[in-house]
């Protein structure tokens, strides 16, 4: 029979219910209560943290970063602390090999913060010092690296030592630093060639090439990686040149260097081989190597190379392939921050091929680049040319204003050069020679020291100081070779200055060698002349005279009268009056006719000479001659005055000595007043009876020279103008003064004499004998006059 839902007894369908919904209840209970029976028995076997530890490890060690990190965090709080130690070093690897830096590091110092005595530790230092210095916290990564040092196994401990050395380089520990890599370069066999590498690369930093190459040599003889090796050998070659070891530098380049195909390393040797030959004024193998690789060098140094390159070439005088190369540069570098030196070696080169005026083109070149700093080599150029045409006046502005511009560009030693050869162009003499000697004591080792030196030799014997002189032609000729055309102009000055200064060995000497290695001298004359004085003073008669005739044949305008002269006081030596008179003969036939008479120098050297031999009378006939034929402000015809007048004066031709003086005051009227004139005046006018006048004279040379050897004449003059009018007392006041305040040997005793007579004339009998006595006591010696 079907049944319809209608049919069931509601209460019944009620009951039902109940009990499977009872039913269901006890089945979920004790399904519950079987799950959790088990669950307990598996944490008793193995715990659910350590399972999922593993997982996290597993996962780690699987590249799984990200999921293992998730596992690690949320079991930490679950792990036992050993477990925990592993945990938070292999999360903090996780985080680290992720680049989450920072976040490795929290969890570095974490494990080392909760359990510093693990074995994880020491390395855990050493990840958070790395880390650190990654970061840029060196401070930091410092403090960690120091403990991993101290506590890690050896291998990370070299590490870590490794590390904290580039730390302590950064924070102002520089010795620290570099002593701990040596110690490594020392002892780590592992980290030699790392440590070398730093090593090196500081020095390079600090300029101390000498140990930077020390260091690169190590790199590239032990390392086996070859593009270190290449790199190794590239910064041997730089280091080496930097620290003055040119055939180093030179073999290192060499081997560095090479292509095509072009490494890195290949390129920078080849710009550095380059620009090092360029350093040496080798243009040529410049030029030749860079032909050879065009194509071989550091991409962001082909444009300097490439101005450069225009350099060899201007240096090598092929001024026209140096325009070609500059117009390449500029077509293809437009915009280049070279453009302006490219412009200014535009310049230089056709100035050099003398297209267009350098000064137009300076002057456009300043206008167009005003701010460039190659304003100061143009200007440097544009001063030497004029300084080269002789325009010193235009020049000496230029160096001046290169001079306060302190251009690196112009070598210092240049501009201080060109500025003193303007003024010695401009005849400004003493700043002329202060230049110089500043210069030859800035750049003792200047190519230009023995031109400095010749200059500044010149200059000194204008301005009068010849001794000085003499030195810096002496040095001068010291540095110069043998077959050097500088060698004749120092032999020629120094036998004229030596000469001057009456160093008659070394003048006669010197010009010895003139005569003999430059035949064609032009100094040929002189050089005779003064070997034939050495000659005449050395008694060696016939050699002087083959000289004297050379000299009055090479240079008759200004020697032959002197070399007449010679020749007759040869042959006045030689008895042989007749030679003496046939070469005043031969000067005289030789000015007859329409020439002047026997210049005044002439009887103004005879007069000279007849004084210095003390023939008195016949050097009075001489000057006389001097005064009867020079103009009257003839420096000869005032000299043959006071001549004149001192000898008749010693002569005792006291009329004549007198007028002498008195025309020597007119003639020369600057030297009217000076002491020794007033002085032989004085004495004149006392032996003509002119005592007022001579009072005069000698009251001026006192006020004149309040102490002094005049002093002491004038007084003893005074005591013989009182004597000579028979003023005895007055006489003999003043020979005691000069007695009492001048000491001298010669003089003081005469006053002595003088005034023991002068007190004997005047009746005082017993300062007579006093002084007598004196005069005896202190100078027994002494005899007076006849």
């Amino acid at each position: 029979m079907k049944c319809s839902k209608r049919s069931w007894n509601r209460p019944l369908l009620i009951s039902l219910y109940f009990f499977v919904i009872l039913f269901l209840f006890w089945i979920s209970n004790a399904m519950l209560l079987a799950r959790t029976e088990k669950q307990a028995q598996s944490v008793e076997i193995i715990p659910t943290a350590d399972v999922d530890l593993d997982r996290a490890i597993a996962l780690y060690r699987q590249g799984e970063y990200e999921e293992a990190i998730k596992i690690f965090y949320r079991i930490l709080p679950l792990l036992s602390p050993g477990k925990k130690t592993e945990a938070l070093y292999s999360m903090a690897d996780c985080y680290r090999l992720i680049g989450r830096k920072e976040d490795a590091i929290k969890i570095y110092q974490m494990l080392v913060q909760s359990d510093p005595s693990s074995a994880f530790a020491p390395t855990a230092y050493f990840w958070e010092g790395k880390l650190l210095s990654e970061l840029g916290n060196f401070a930091q990564a410092a403090a960690a690296l120091k403990i991993a040092v101290e506590k890690a196994d050896p291998q990370t401990a070299n590490a870590a030592s490794f590390l904290l050395a580039l730390c302590q380089l950064r924070i102002g520990e520089e010795e620290k630093g570099v002593c701990r890599l040596r110690e490594l370069v020392e002892k780590s066999a592992d980290l030699r060639v790392e440590a070398a590498a730093v090593l090196a690369t500081y020095y390079e930093s600090i300029f101390d090439w000498g140990h930077a190459l020390e260091f690169w040599s190590i790199v590239l003889h032990e390392s086996k990686d070859p593009q270190t090796k290449s790199k190794a050998l590239t910064r041997c070659g730089w280091a080496a040149w930097k620290s003055g070891q040119p055939k180093e530098a030179e073999h290192y380049f060499t081997q560095a260097s090479g292509g095509p195909p072009y490494t890195e390393w290949n390129r920078i040797a080849n710009s550095g081989l380059f620009e090092f030959y360029l350093s040496q004024n080798r243009y040529k193998e410049a030029i030749q190597f860079y032909e050879k690789h065009k194509e071989g060098f550091i991409e962001n140094q082909k444009e300097k190379i490439l101005l450069d390159l225009s350099t060899a070439y201007i240096e090598t005088k092929d001024y026209s392939k140096a325009l070609s190369i500059i117009d390449l540069f500029l077509a293809n570098y437009p915009k280049s921050s070279l453009v302006d030196l490219a412009v200014y070696r535009k310049i230089v080169a056709n100035y050099y091929l003398e297209q267009g005026s350098l000064e137009k083109n300076a002057q456009q070149f300043f206008s167009q680049y005003p701010s460039s700093p190659y304003i100061y080599p143009l200007l440097y150029l544009e001063a030497e040319e004029y300084n080269r045409t002789g325009k010193f006046a235009l020049a000496l502005p230029i160096w001046e204003k290169l001079e306060s511009a302190h251009s690196d560009l112009v070598p210092k030693e240049a501009i201080l050069l060109g500025r003193a050869n303007s003024l010695y162009g401009l005849e400004k003499w003493s700043e002329a020679a202060e230049l110089f000697k500043k210069f030859l004591t800035e750049y003792p080792k200047s190519r230009e020291m023995v031109h400095v030196k010749m200059h500044l030799a010149s200059v000194l014997e204008k301005v009068g100081e010849k001794k000085e002189a003499l030195k810096y032609w002496q040095e001068a000729l010291g540095a110069v070779k043998r077959t050097d055309p500088e060698r004749q102009s120092c032999l020629e000055q120094i036998g004229i200055l030596a000469y001057d200064l009456k160093e008659n060995s070394l003048a006669a000497e010197t010009m010895q060698k003139v005569l003999s290695e430059y035949p064609h001298s032009s100094y040929r004359g002189v050089a005779a002349w003064i070997v034939g004085q050495s000659k005449y003073e050395n008694k060696q008669y016939e050699a002087a005279k083959e000289y004297f005739s050379l000299a009055r044949e090479a240079e008759p305008e200004k020697l032959y009268l002197a070399a007449t002269l010679m020749l007759a006081w040869i042959a006045y030596h030689q008895d042989d009056v007749e030679k003496v008179c046939s070469y005043v003969q031969s000067y005289e036939d030789n000015y007859k006719k329409g020439a002047e008479a026997i210049p005044t120098e002439l009887y103004y050297w005879i007069a000279s000479r007849l004084l210095q031999k003390g023939k008195l009378d016949l050097a009075v006939f001489y000057f006389k001659k001097v005064i009867q034929t020079a103009p009257s402000k003839d420096k000869y015809y005032i000299s043959s005055l006071w001549q004149l007048a001192e000898t008749e004066r010693k002569l005792m031709n006291w009329k004549e000595a007198n007028a002498y003086y008195l025309e020597f005051q007119k003639a020369d009227p600057q030297n009217a007043s000076n002491s020794p004139v007033l002085l032989g005046l004085a004495e004149t006018q006392i032996a003509l009876g002119q005592f007022a006048e001579a009072q005069k004279n000698l009251e001026e040379v006192l006020l004149k020279e309040p102490e002094g050897e005049n002093n002491a004449k004038a007084r003893m003059l005074i005591g013989d103008n009182y004597l000579a009018q028979k003023n005895y007392r007055e006489a003999a006041k003043a020979y005691t003064t000069l007695s009492l305040i001048y000491q001298d040997d010669t003089i003081t005793p005469k006053a002595m004499q003088k005034a023991a007579f002068s007190f004997s004339k005047a009746g005082d009998n017993d300062q007579a004998a006093f002084w007598e006595k004196k005069l005896k006591e202190k100078y027994p010696q002494f005899k007076p006059d006849a």
